[in-house]
């Protein structure tokens, strides 16, 4: 009845929308009536924007429907283009469409409007779904090569090929869009055939074809293969630019072949000005020759591309001083960086974070760790803001000749400035010589806290860091915010080494917070680590001490009998005990069975007594049958007090029973009063049977 009434009043509520929207295009003055296409889009988009997220509901099917009737002739296909233009919610784009067919003709440009507007709030499934259910040829080919592309970009490769070949007739914006995934998934193969298809169906390639797939070879290591269409160009009317050039001198120098592209960049210069080489073509050359480690060739080349008067750019400088600080050619950064032939102050370029963190490493790296400072607080004077990874590097270095309390300080200046939160890309790693002084010294709070800063900034985790800081916490007996950071490692799928594991289990026990120490252990349990048996019987030991964790010391046991390893019988005995205690009574039984079974035993001359105490006779009298069974030899006061108290609790046929075991399996004796009590416990319950018997068992006593 609920849903019902919450049906109507969503249908009153759009029919009221929908009578107030068409009541005011006609109440308007003519001249603002003057186009009602707009007027009845406005209208159309105003029902579907008053509608919650979700799905499409026949309420609201009933009052567009009734909006189209009163204004069927206004309904048209520039109208519904409007509407699609007016929601706010992209996602309604697909089913006011399929509304739109019980009225109109189906417009492509409307259904790629639709179609667009998925895309763009990124409703893959929707859109996907919209495109099947209508006809392929509504649909212009932007709209499939759209579609296809950001399936692919998705991931959805296999989708992204089915579609494709839904296509009509396929454009060679078609195959463009398809070959770039092919070949971003490394599938050059499926790629090459994609291309022989396109000639053999006549559809001619442009130059973003062959750019495309030259791109695609030369970063899948076939730089022969990329040479090979890029000579068959000219066959297909295709002329090659200098996108396709410069794709093919990244692609030599990716390979090694730094020489042969150098002669390509020459070649260059022999075609027409189009192809003169650009920025672009100089600074990949330079690259290649810093990772050969060729400085001399590399400020070589920089120089003839100023001489010609190119400009480099921030990429230029940054990758050419990377290079000379790599090869340890300090001396040529100097002379890149030194101010203009002008005279002025002003330096070639201006520096920014990138160029001094290269820097920083470079001097750190050489042993230069006051020339590091140097370039560290230069970027003060120059105001180029530092990032982490500046932070980090100069703290690495810092810390790498000893001078720790300098590199605390700039801890500090991170912590104070939450830098590690708010530019660049922390390396998490460099911190790890000052997590190591902080935690050795008592102060791993504040490690701590950095790499907290670390991690909220999506930095690249570090196992080392992570075990730093834990032990820090256990060793100034804080093993809870330590057991917090190992929670955290398993969220971001790192798995401690076993020593963390241990320390962590033993600084638990150690502050007898048995339960953390508990799931420390199931986390170890979990990974490819094995604690050592004496993991194992510290953990049992802890929880075995604690009467509310007598489950879970039985889920231990129990482990450990399957991982063959041998439990402590006291152990084992007082863990029986506390699930009797809890009236566990089946699981204490299943480990008492587990226990024998596997050649191991339990106290029964501390068991047994011990439940007796508790009152628990029943219980008692059950190990004690046990013990019988497995010819286990128990002190004859046990058989008296299981006895006796199963007589005192109004249970003399259970008592009986015992005796009647005893004497059948067992030579041990009871006391005469012992057997007095039982008499006159079967007497008054009406059992003379047995308490004949044990008249007899009397007079045998007596003889």
């Amino acid at each position: 009845m609920l849903r019902l009434g919450r049906a109507r009043a969503r249908a009153l509520r759009c029919a009221s929308i929908a009578f107030s929207t068409s009541s005011s295009i006609e109440s308007r003055p003519s001249h603002l009536r003057s186009d009602p296409n707009i007027d009845l889009a406005h209208a159309i988009a105003n029902l579907v924007n008053a509608h919650h997220a979700g799905r499409w509901p026949p309420s609201l099917d009933a009052a567009l429907s009734a909006l189209a009737r009163s204004h069927a002739s206004d309904l048209t296909p520039s109208a519904l283009l409007r509407s699609l233009s007016l929601l706010r919610r992209p996602s309604a784009a697909g089913p006011l469409l399929l509304w739109s067919r019980h009225y109109l003709p189906l417009d492509p440009r409307a259904a790629a409007k639709a179609l667009h507007l998925l895309l763009r709030s990124r409703a893959l499934r929707p859109a996907l779904d919209l495109l099947l259910s209508l006809h392929p040829s509504s649909f212009p080919d932007h709209s499939f090569n759209a579609l296809v592309r950001r399936l692919a970009a998705a991931g959805h490769l296999r989708y992204a090929v089915r579609l494709f070949r839904l296509i009509p007739f396929p454009s060679v914006f078609s195959y463009n869009s398809l070959l770039a995934p092919l070949l971003r998934r490394g599938r050059t193969r499926a790629a090459s055939a994609l291309f022989d298809e396109m000639l053999a169906t006549a559809v001619r390639p442009d130059v973003c074809t062959f750019n495309t797939l030259i791109r695609g070879f030369c970063l899948n290591s076939a730089v022969d293969e990329a040479f090979r269409l890029f000579n068959k160009m000219p066959r297909h009317g295709c002329a090659p630019d200098v996108v396709t050039y410069n794709t093919l001198l990244d692609g030599l120098c990716r390979a090694g072949k730094v020489c042969v592209a150098h002669n390509l960049l020459n070649g260059m210069r022999t075609k027409s000005s189009d192809l003169a080489p650009n920025v672009v073509s100089y600074t990949t050359l330079i690259r290649g020759y810093c990772s050969k480690l060729l400085p001399d060739e590399a400020v070589e080349l920089f120089r003839e591309m100023v001489a010609l008067g190119l400009k480099p750019n921030r990429i230029t400088y940054n990758t050419l001083i990377q290079g000379l600080c790599e090869a340890r050619r300090m001396d040529l950064v100097k002379g890149i960086m030194e101010p203009g032939d002008d005279g002025g102050k002003e330096l070639t370029f201006r520096p920014d974070t990138c160029t001094f963190n290269t820097l920083i490493a470079a001097h750190c790296n050489l042993g230069g760790i006051s020339d590091a400072l140097n370039v560290f607080e230069r970027m003060t004077e120059m105001r180029v803001k530092r990032d982490s990874a500046t932070y980090g590097t100069m703290i690495k270095g810092l810390c790498e000749k000893g001078e720790f309390v300098r590199a605390e300080e700039l801890v500090d200046e991170l912590l104070e400035k939450e830098v590690c939160r708010k530019r660049g890309i922390p390396l998490l790693a460099a911190y790890n010589p000052i997590f190591d002084y902080l935690c050795q010294n008592g102060k791993t709070e504040k490690a701590r806290m950095v790499l907290q800063q670390l991690l909220d900034k999506q930095a690249k985790v570090d196992v080392a860091a992570f075990k730093t800081v834990i032990l820090g916490h256990c060793k100034e007996d804080r093993s809870r915010e330590g057991y917090e950071l190992l929670v955290s490692m398993g969220k971001r799928d790192l798995v401690p080494d076993a020593a963390t594991f241990q320390t962590l289990i033993e600084g638990f026990l150690q502050q007898e917070k048995i339960g953390f120490a508990w799931e420390a252990f199931r986390k170890m349990l979990n990974t490819r680590h094995r604690p050592s048996t004496g993991t194992f019987h510290s953990v049992l030991a802890g929880l075995a001490k604690k009467s509310q964790c007598a489950k879970e010391a039985g889920e231990l046991v129990t482990l450990m009998l399957e991982r063959k390893i041998r439990p402590n019988i006291d152990l084992s005995t007082n863990v029986v005990s506390s699930l009797f205690g809890d009236n566990l009574n089946d699981t204490a039984l299943k480990i008492v069975g587990l226990l024998y079974h596997n050649g191991y035993r339990v106290k029964m001359e501390e068991l047994i007594p011990s439940l007796c105490r508790n009152q628990k006779f029943l219980e008692a009298k059950e190990m004690l049958l046990f013990s019988l069974e497995k010819c286990e030899n128990v002190n004859d006061d046990v058989y008296g007090l299981v006895i006796g108290g199963l007589c005192l609790s109004g249970r003399a046929s259970e008592a009986f029973r015992v005796l009647y075991e005893m004497n059948e399996r067992a030579s041990a004796h009871v006391s005469s009063s012992c057997l007095y009590a039982l008499k006159l416990a079967l007497e008054e319950s009406g059992r003379s049977k047995e308490a004949e018997f044990v008249s007899r068992q009397m007079n045998r006593a007596n003889i």
